[in-house]
């Protein structure tokens, strides 16, 4: 294939990657024949680094990994892949879960508590809180209010079967959040949830200036 055959596939999209459109970034979601925009990655974001984490018996707990900004920063790019994949077939089929946060505790390491999600940064003081209208009285859970600093929110699900057939899941991640952060700020990233014992992997990488 020619440099310029090679272009123009990437352009059509042969078996690319769409998604929603969020926060300026493609959010990769499935595949399709159709003409799909080139994801963008964040301008200015001259250096790199990544990590990864894998929790290997995650069952309805938490877990995080988190480190210390040494200088100031702006961070550009966040990508990130996660998979979850149950270890052992359950005794009857049911949904499993793990929510996946990327968050900010600022001046400081983060206090986490013992109760579902280890890190709750303030609450913003933009917005008021979460309101729901619930008619039919349907089992809802929600965070009380729109939490600060939080630039990666997301949720991996699979339905696993008594034998376990195709019940892993996979998320990939892009987002662009343009987030200042100061020498002494911490990054946080937690996974919680798993109804059924599963392991987890998030690997991350961060573009910054």
């Amino acid at each position: 294939m020619s440099n310029d055959q090679r272009r123009s596939f990437l352009r059509t999209g042969g078996e690319l990657a769409v998604g929603a459109l969020t926060a300026g970034t493609l959010i990769a979601c499935g595949s399709s024949t159709e003409t799909t925009p080139t994801i963008v990655h964040a301008q200015g974001s001259s250096n790199l680094a990544a990590f990864g984490w894998e929790i290997n018996n995650l069952s309805g707990g938490s877990a995080a990994a988190y480190f210390k900004i040494q200088n100031n920063l702006v961070l550009n790019l966040v990508d990130m892949d996660v998979c979850i994949c149950p270890l052992s077939a359950p005794a009857q089929p049911g949904l499993t879960e793990v929510l996946c946060r990327g968050q900010v505790s600022r001046g400081g390491p983060p206090v986490f508590n013992t109760a579902g999600i280890l890190f709750f940064p303030p609450s913003s003081p933009v917005f008021g809180p979460l309101q729901t209208l619930n008619p039919g009285s349907l089992q809802i859970a929600t965070d009380a209010q729109p939490f600060q600093d939080t630039f990666l929110n997301v949720i991996v699900k699979s339905w696993v079967p008594v034998d376990g057939t195709a019940s892993a899941s996979y998320r990939h991640v892009q987002i662009a959040p343009s987030l200042s952060l100061s020498a002494g700020d911490y990054l946080v990233f937690t996974m919680n949830g798993g109804e059924i014992t599963l392991d987890a992997e998030m690997q991350v990488i961060l573009g910054f200036q």
